[in-house]
């Protein structure tokens, strides 16, 4: 909220305006409660990597601390950089994933064929592994649906121009201006999607079989038509990994529990990560 404000303002004025919004001093008192929780792991690990060993520990902090490189080993910088990373992907990954529980309980008739699925790749010659996630494209399908329907946000991209630039159809973006791009209404255009209010779970696993359309339609596959991972090289570098933690939540829950709103139920209201 606090960047959506000083986004407004002429930059000159943002030390001044930031002294005076709640949102800042609340981060701040986190932040400083964070370097109290963090650095004395940070200091220690340091201590053990400088030493030579090896930490072989499967978090994120560790891994940071063995792979940083100049600046980026200040301890400060590494609490600042788990803080940005946890801003980026908790809620946004528990939030994709509670929608899709929503979504299961409103068409519970997926729930077989997605069981279906999940049993197959299980008991094929290569086991169960990381890999076999890959292989759910129905899961994939459905999950993807889901986020069509539930977007974390309804822009995209956003940008503040650091110069002005004039678009080929003669439109001039001002340096300084602030732009977005609507992810939401692009991917659900009836040009991009037919029938976008029809929630088709298996829509993009029929898409996905057709003849050189395997790679196109996947979650994490960032086009100029699916925008909430961002597009280009720019795209959210993390998106494979959040798409891993969804399924292996769902696989969990679709195999363990059934699912189904109560009689006379709405689905719940979505929820926006930002």
């Amino acid at each position: 909220m606090s960047l959506l404000i000083l986004r407004t303002l002429p930059k000159w004025s943002h030390r001044a305006v930031s002294l005076i919004l709640p949102p800042i001093w609340k981060n701040y008192l986190l932040t400083r409660q964070a370097r109290r929780l963090l650095l004395p792991d940070i200091h220690r690990w340091q201590t053990q990597v400088l030493n030579g060993e090896k930490l072989n520990i499967p978090a994120l902090l560790p891994w940071m601390i063995e792979t940083a490189q100049g600046s980026e080993r200040d301890p400060d910088h590494l609490v600042e950089l788990v803080i940005l990373v946890s801003l980026a992907s908790i809620h946004t990954t528990s939030t994709n994933a509670v929608h899709c529980l929503y979504d299961l309980a409103s068409h519970p008739e997926y729930i077989d064929p997605l069981r279906q699925e999940i049993t197959q790749i299980a008991s094929s010659s290569q086991g169960w592994n990381k890999a076999s996630y890959a292989r759910l494209w129905k899961l994939d399908s459905f999950i993807k649906e889901s986020q069509r329907f539930n977007p974390p946000s309804l822009l995209s991209y956003h940008r503040v121009m650091q110069s002005s630039h004039t678009l080929s159809d003669g439109t001039t973006l001002r340096k300084g201006s602030h732009i977005c791009l609507p992810a939401y209404h692009i991917q659900n255009s009836p040009d991009i999607t037919p029938y976008p209010a029809t929630f088709d779970a298996l829509r993009y696993h029929r898409l996905r079989s057709q003849n050189g359309e395997g790679h196109k339609h996947q979650l994490t596959t960032a086009t100029s038509e699916n925008l909430n991972f961002g597009y280009g090289r720019h795209a959210c570098p993390g998106r494979f990994f959040a798409a891993l933690e969804i399924k292996s939540i769902l696989v969990r829950l679709i195999m363990g529990f059934d699912f189904g709103l109560l009689q006379g139920e709405e689905r719940p209201a979505s929820l926006g990560a930002y």
